[in-house]
């Protein structure tokens, strides 16, 4: 089991000052293995896998001109998947919170809107080399969209190096330590959102990674990522990103077309990491394109989508296992 510590310090120029600190501690549980493709149904259940967490998490912050604001929470979760049956498995998950201690009324249920919510119910169709299908309740984690969706989704593996992704999803949920949704939300009112991920590795130390979002009567986003990985010294390796996502948006949505920029340089050294960043908003905005997901770097601080936000950033990552 990893266990790391992070520290984040950034700069905004919209004057917003905000210190937080976070304590979050968990135990994974992993109970009986998958085995191979079960012979019946029956097997599929006997053999499936069942896992989760135990764990306790804690925030305190403080914005300028504000009250101190935070609470502490424990958290526990089960899952279970079964083992493929024709190269079919379902999993379902559920996922509970209780408040330990607030600093304020209000300042739990501000953050965890629901004790308990089933966070995964999904089949899940694996092919033979070429990728998988996936439908109902599950997790994802792509550039702008993540946590637990409703929805349905393909990944595709053998396209000559190419790695696809595409779906749609009508519905979402945040399910975190720090973060709890109510139930899942609509997105876009029931017209959910198309998404298409594509990832290309031309060279070993290259990723290419172009994506877009169609989300009716709210915005369309293309956008490019890449990263390179490569090694300064038999100790010394870096990570460069640069990331850049346009907004067209629809003139029912109500906000302006916008863009947003993102450049990271990472240096890793044994077990140490240090990396800095640079993020800059249209002067309208980001044009919606971060309704879904939450990609940022830190913890709080989400002025950094704001129109014309310009954000340098720190970070120094050691962990040890």
């Amino acid at each position: 089991m990893l266990t790391g510590v992070n520290f984040n310090y950034y700069l905004e120029e919209l004057r917003y000052e905000e210190f937080t600190c976070g304590l979050a501690v968990a135990g994974l549980l992993s109970l009986a293995p998958l085995g191979a493709a079960a012979a019946s149904l029956e097997e599929a259940f006997a053999d499936g896998t069942l896992n989760g967490h135990v764990g306790a998490y804690g925030v305190s912050s403080k914005a300028k001109g504000s009250d101190r604001e935070g609470f502490i929470s424990g958290s526990a979760s089960l899952a279970y998947e079964t083992a493929p049956f024709h190269r079919l498995s379902f999993g379902f998950g559920a996922w509970g919170t209780t408040e330990l201690t607030e600093t304020n009324d209000g300042d739990y249920r501000a953050a965890i809107a629901s004790d308990a919510i089933i966070h995964q119910a999904f089949a899940r169709y694996t092919g033979d080399d070429w990728g998988q299908l996936q439908a109902g309740r599950y997790e994802i984690d792509l550039e702008w969209l993540n946590d637990y969706i409703l929805g349905a989704s393909a990944r595709l593996t053998q396209l000559g190096g190419l790695d696809l992704t595409l779906g749609w999803a009508e519905r979402q949920a945040v399910v975190d330590p720090d973060e709890v949704s109510e139930r899942f939300e609509k997105m876009n009112d029931s017209k959910g959102l198309y998404f298409v991920d594509l990832q290309y590795a031309p060279v070993q130390w290259l990723t290419i990674n172009p994506y877009y979002y169609h989300a009716g009567d709210m915005f369309q986003a293309p956008g490019l990522k890449l990263t390179a990985d490569y090694e300064l010294s038999d100790a010394l390796a870096a990570t460069s990103m640069a990331q850049y996502v346009s907004s067209n948006t629809d003139s029912a949505f109500g906000q302006e077309d916008g863009d947003y920029l993102w450049l990271e340089q990472g240096l890793a050294y044994g077990d140490f990491g240090f990396y800095a960043g640079y993020m800059q908003a249209d002067n309208d905005g980001t044009g919606g394109i971060a309704s879904f997901g939450d990609q940022m770097p830190f913890e709080e601080g989400n002025n950094i989508i704001s129109a014309d936000a310009k954000t340098w950033y720190l970070g120094l990552d050691y962990g040890w296992h």
